[in-house]
């Protein structure tokens, strides 16, 4: 259509000087008509980007990242929450979108939801994308679940921005946004939220390194969706199909979340973010904020192992507090006997015990011996 409106405009120069009324009215027809086209091409495609172009820009950069397939590979969290089979091409999401998600702003956060929100060439799974994706890349698009009331599997191309987004902070409220479901009506529990929940939080420990997120406000958020996420009813669990795995999940985003709080080894946190991290754990081990299917006893003993396994000053006071608080809140009543205070000496005991087992050096004679020889020598 440029070509022909093109040589109209050509052609009409030369014709000008024809002075034929019939023959100049139709020119001036066409005339108007090119330049009726030449505006609403300058508006449509240049001025502001066409819905076309961005939905094929969208598809070239999101389509063919993952596919559909037989194997179950997954990162620990994805085989946990049960993540369909799928496998991971040799494409990755480019520089130039996660270059442009290091802004965040009112233009970013539309573009968000429009590449990896609920209406994303992502989870559009029609005859008409499948043959697309066929044709171009010779898989089936991968399938994430998708429930009626708008709460989808969230993506793993969302993770692939968010392993090198400057914006962590900001994009990963805005996925829960967009999939954690309105609170005022998507009260009840939801499975997949709670799994969007858990893989959510392990990225956060495996990924997670943008000083943002050590921020006492980003833990206080991150919280509440876990609250939300967890919080079932004695009618929703005998719902449950599968109660014991429920509970497996449960006990994984708990321990995950313990880890994001206080593993400071790699990512040191400020003392706001510590006793922010501090009351969280207070209020879901003793003050009933936490409305999920682990019982208080439990909560207790899964801190114990995290405290065991990180082997921090930082969880060790926090384990102790919180079971001097325990024992004060129940004077006069039945401890269960996991919880009696020789049971945990004897447990900490035990773990100790059967960690040295499997090691045939440890760091304090490794190194120690070493630099007291050291000493020797040089003296």
């Amino acid at each position: 259509m440029l070509i022909v409106f093109a040589i109209i405009n050509v052609f009409s120069l030369f014709f000008i000087v024809i002075e034929n009324p019939s023959f100049r009215l139709i020119l001036s027809i066409l005339l108007t008509v090119s330049l009726v086209f030449a505006i609403y091409y300058f508006f449509a495609y240049i001025i502001s980007e066409n819905w076309r172009v961005k939905k094929q820009i969208y598809e070239d950069e999101l389509l063919g990242l993952y596919y559909e397939s037989d194997s179950f590979k997954h990162q620990e969290a994805d085989v946990l929450t049960k993540m369909s089979g799928g496998s991971r091409t040799s494409k990755k999401l480019s520089s130039n979108i996660i270059s442009y998600f290091d802004t965040y702003n009112s233009d970013s956060q539309l573009a968000f939801s429009e590449v990896f929100g609920k209406d994303s060439v992502i989870y559009d799974y029609s005859k008409k994308t499948r043959r697309k994706i066929k044709k171009k890349y010779g898989t089936s698009p991968y399938l994430y679940r998708k429930q009626p009331n708008g709460i989808y599997d969230i993506s793993y191309e969302y993770f692939q921005l968010f392993r090198s987004s400057e914006q962590q902070f900001k994009w990963t409220f805005e996925i829960f946004r967009l999939f954690d479901g309105d609170r005022s009506i998507n009260q009840l529990f939801d499975l997949i939220r709670l799994y969007n929940f858990t893989r959510i939080v392990t990225h956060l420990n495996l990924f997670g390194y943008n000083e943002s997120i050590y921020n006492y406000k980003f833990i206080e958020y991150l919280v509440g969706y876990y609250y939300h996420a967890t919080s079932i009813t004695d009618e929703e669990v005998a719902t449950i199909e599968d109660l014991p795995h429920l509970k497996e999940v449960e006990k994984y985003t708990y321990l995950q979340l313990i880890q994001f709080m206080f593993d400071v080894e790699d990512q040191p946190r400020d003392a706001a973010f510590l006793q922010k991290a501090y009351t969280i754990s207070e209020d879901i081990i003793l003050n009933h904020k936490y409305h999920g299917l682990l019982t208080e006893e439990e909560r207790i003993l899964l801190l114990l192992d995290k405290t065991l396994e990180l082997n921090n000053p930082l969880l060790k006071k926090l384990f102790t507090d919180m079971l001097d608080k325990y024992y004060l809140k129940n004077q006069g009543m039945a401890i269960p006997s996991t919880l009696n205070l020789e049971r945990i000496k004897t447990y900490i005991k035990e773990y100790q015990q059967q960690r040295a087992r499997y090691h045939v050096v440890s760091i304090e004679e490794l190194f120690e011996q070493n630099a007291q020889s050291r000493e020797t020598v040089f003296s």
